[in-house]
């Protein structure tokens, strides 16, 4: 049975976040704990783990992280505060774009690299579904996303309304975190998936763009 992880009362910071010498810490620490989390799963993560696998002392892990779940917290923040900044400059070139598709696509592609390029990041997302407050704080990063895909969609359409265009950027921007969550559980398949996830969200919003 999974165990719920407590609540934090603080988002931790994340290496944009955090200014001096100590960001170029707290980027170690999170690559660290992303390798243990990829290796050994939630259950085997712990601050000493971490603090080993970074070069750090335990003093110097727990001015960052006072335990796991706030090490686990940070690594989701992190993960999802590149993912919004990676895909804006794809939602803005897709206002204008003689093709909006093709950014559209480059979006998802990008995320998907983003995805495998960070340590332990499906093991994080597996792990944030035990927590209630983690789960909560991932729906409003997607709606956030979904905002600026939204604001896109009103642009390239000024005859779409607002509160339609959040709605299916909305649909639009979970369906491909949940494909994408497919993708990471499927390695050999996974460049497959993001291509058909590339083509649903492509079909679904072409009735909304294509006026």
């Amino acid at each position: 049975m999974s165990k719920k992880i407590a609540s934090t009362e603080s988002s931790p910071k994340t290496p944009s976040q955090t200014r001096g010498p100590g960001r170029t810490t707290l980027a170690r620490l999170l690559r660290a704990a992303g390798e243990v989390l990829q290796e050994c799963g939630y259950e085997g993560l712990s601050t000493t783990a971490v603090a080993q696998r970074a070069g750090v002392s335990t003093a110097t892990m727990y001015r960052h992280f006072p335990d796991k779940h706030a090490v686990l917290h940070a690594l989701i923040v992190h993960e999802q505060t590149e993912r919004a900044q990676a895909v804006a400059p794809f939602f803005s070139a897709m206002a204008t774009a003689p093709d909006w598709r093709a950014p559209l696509a480059d979006s998802t592609r990008n995320s998907w690299r983003l995805r495998r390029a960070q340590p332990g990041a499906y093991s994080a997302r597996r792990a944030l579904q035990t927590s209630p407050e983690l789960w909560r704080w991932d729906q409003e990063q997607n709606e956030s996303i979904a905002m600026g895909l939204a604001a896109a969609m009103c642009q390239r359409n000024p005859k779409l309304s607002q509160a339609r265009a959040r709605m299916a950027a909305l649909v639009s921007v979970q369906a491909v975190v949940a494909l994408l969550d497919l993708a990471s559980l499927n390695p050999r398949r996974g460049s497959a998936i993001v291509e058909e996830a590339i083509t649903l969200r492509a079909a679904y919003l072409a009735r909304f763009l294509e006026v």
